[in-house]
């Protein structure tokens, strides 16, 4: 027992030593649970980033004399406290994690500091007191003996190597334009743009090293001259939009964009979707319009299209939620704050999916909702994931039909969502069970039609509570769908409802505009997902600059008629284009072939180098806007 307790006493300053970085871990992980993001790949390498830095600081520190000993580990140990307490009290009061970045915005934040101490709890406040107290305690109880030389050389490169081979452990990285790369781990690390994912991958201080790096050193990838001109023509047209017949009709009212999950048009039916179908009716109706394929995870590459103008690029392998560090400054919800507008954001699932919450944020959104955050549902339950429930939550409720000021919502519906199978999907069978009292077994066309009834009963719930609410007359709904049903495992079914169902054709999906005053129109005109914001900017009177996006408002005189997809097919209304080749409508001549295929080629350029070189900011570094 003696024996213990001498070798106990010997080890102790040792344990004190590490004690502080093992609270700092330890909580910070703790308070970081609320960032709902979480895999087993991340454990063992963040776990081992922690140990590594841990044991190089100490070894630095146990290496020199005493005294200086002394004050390099109490140098390096406030240092990282400091960033513990930055991460931890910036998550608490705004749901992110400290990143340099934000060093940026230093002045803005200042007002803000002693707020947020203030309001850190006495949990935390707890936490740190231990923390400072074993941290002097360590120093008090400094070990007396030195580590070699020799030995802190080869811990130091035994540590780098280490180092070096720890991001193997997060596995094999996905494609970036895979639609779930975002909670992948190795793709986490890879980019580092999601500040609260890449901490809880990365552990504490390799967190903060890594961020310093990506911040200050990596830097954006240099532009070529050729590259530059290039962009500095496509954006130098800094003309204000041309009006037309539907300039300012909707201005001043309320606005609701409505994203509905896989609506496809073959759903929209008098008999299954009888309230969408009628909203249809007394709407302007796009009926040619594409919500293409693009990248992986295409709901969020359409939400990305209409917020920003942009699409995912075409041209290299990144997925649209991995801009959230470029700057939008023309995005939609910037630009209806300045006409005095509150714009919100709702939907069932949690901020972390698709990194909404940073993207969100990064267009100018006042507030991401989610059904889940409301603390009133269990992701296991399926309460959250019936669309009626964007209507009947209390919460999402008082803000979608507040009347104290003009907003922008922007809903997105989720039940019509893979698997259609009645017994692989809790949703499909409750429905079924709902409409046949028991859960009756149907097709999986059958199955799709039930789950979009479920959306058509809240697009009924949606208009009954705008007429409750006085806003009838007040909103404008820009209905879309994300994207066409290629979710389905019978392609059968597409082929029966959808011409050209094995070309990039079969994107066709539902695009309309209603008002209670809007006259309903049918326009035939070829147009896309990128062309929904200006389309909107023009009708409710915003002024714009056509040049700083890729798609052009529908009603324009000069509007072009043209879609382009992924794979490098082109649509103009009449001709479908695949390899320079017509496949499908009037035949044109090559002349006509080169130009249009020029012209789209140099609009895909536009968009995916302006994207890449965060072509707003650099203009804006450059004083050129």
């Amino acid at each position: 027992m003696k024996a213990f307790g001498d070798t106990m006493k010997k080890r102790m300053p040792y344990i004190l030593a590490v004690l502080p970085y093992v609270l700092m871990e330890l909580s910070l992980r703790i308070i970081l649970i609320d960032a709902r993001y979480f895999r087993w790949e991340m454990l063992a390498p963040s776990i081992l980033f922690s140990c590594l830095w841990t044991v190089l600081f100490l070894g630095i520190s146990f290496a020199l004399p005493r005294l200086w000993g002394r004050i390099v580990y109490g140098i390096l140990t406030v240092a990282t406290l400091a960033f513990y307490t930055a991460n931890a009290l910036a998550f608490r009061y705004t749901g992110y994690c400290f990143s340099f970045n934000l060093m940026q915005m230093a002045g803005e934040g200042k007002g803000y500091i002693l707020g947020v101490i203030r309001h850190m709890g006495f949990g935390m406040a707890l936490v740190l007191v231990l923390i400072i107290a074993s941290l002097v305690l360590a120093i008090v109880k400094f070990p007396t003996e030195r580590l070699s030389v020799k030995k802190c050389m080869v811990l130091v490169g035994s540590l780098f190597l280490l180092h070096a081979l720890l991001p193997l452990l997060y596995g094999p990285a996905k494609d970036a334009s895979h639609w779930d790369a975002w909670r992948n781990p190795a793709n986490i690390y890879r980019m580092y743009n999601d500040k609260n994912k890449s901490l809880k991958v990365s552990g504490l201080t390799e967190y903060t090293v890594r961020d310093f790096y990506v911040t200050f050193l990596r830097g954006r990838e240099k532009i070529n001259p050729e590259e530059e001109a290039f962009l500095r023509e496509a954006f130098a047209d800094e003309s204000v939009a041309k009006t037309n017949a539907y300039t300012g009709l909707l201005k001043g009212k309320n606005v609701i964009f409505l994203q509905l999950e896989g609506i496809d048009s073959w759903l929209v039916t008098e008999e299954g979707m009888p309230n969408l179908y009628r909203l249809m009716g007394e709407s302007v109706n796009f009926t040619d319009h594409y919500s293409f394929f693009n990248g992986g995870g295409s709901t969020f590459n359409s939400e990305f299209a209409v917020n920003t103008g942009f699409v995912t690029p075409t041209s290299y392998s990144r997925n649209a939620y991995t801009f959230n560090d470029n700057l939008f400054p023309y995005s939609m919800p910037r630009l209806f704050q300045a006409e005095g507008y509150r714009v919100e954001a709702f939907h069932m699932n949690s901020a972390a999916f698709y990194s909404r919450d940073v993207n969100y944020d990064c267009w100018g959104y006042e507030s991401y909702n989610s059904l889940l955050a409301t603390g009133r549902y269990a992701e296991k339950d399926i309460e959250h994931q019936l669309d009626r429930t964007l209507i009947t939550d209390e919460t999402f409720h008082s803000k979608l039909f507040a009347t104290d000021a003009p907003t922008v919502s922007y809903l997105i519906t989720y039940t019509p969502h893979t698997p259609f199978d009645v017994h692989e999907n809790p949703v499909a069978g409750f429905l079924s069970e709902e409409r046949f009292g028991y859960r009756k077994t149907l097709s999986e066309e059958e199955t799709v039609r039930l789950m979009a009834a479920e959306t058509d009963r809240m697009v009924g719930m949606l208009l009954d509570e705008l007429k409750a609410s006085g806003l009838y007359g007040k909103t404008v709904l820009v209905v879309f769908t994300d994207h066409y049903l290629y979710t389905l495992t019978d392609k059968a079914i597409l082929e029966k409802y959808k011409d050209f169902a094995d070309t990039d054709l079969v994107n066709v999906t539902p695009f309309f505009i209603w008002s209670s005053n809007l006259p309903a129109e049918t326009v035939t005109v070829a147009n896309s997902q990128i062309d929904i914001l200006p389309t909107v900017l023009n009708l409710m009177g915003i002024s714009y600059v056509p040049s700083r996006y890729i798609g052009r408002d529908i009603f324009a005189e000069d509007f072009p008629g043209t879609v382009f997809f992924p794979r490098g097919s082109v649509y103009d209304g009449e001709t479908y284009l695949e390899n320079g080749k017509v496949c499908a409508g009037k035949n044109v001549s090559e002349q006509y072939i080169k130009e249009l295929s020029g012209r789209v080629s140099d609009l895909i350029r536009k968009n995916d180098l302006a994207l890449k070189y965060d072509w707003f900011r650099m203009a804006d570094e450059a004083g050129q806007r």
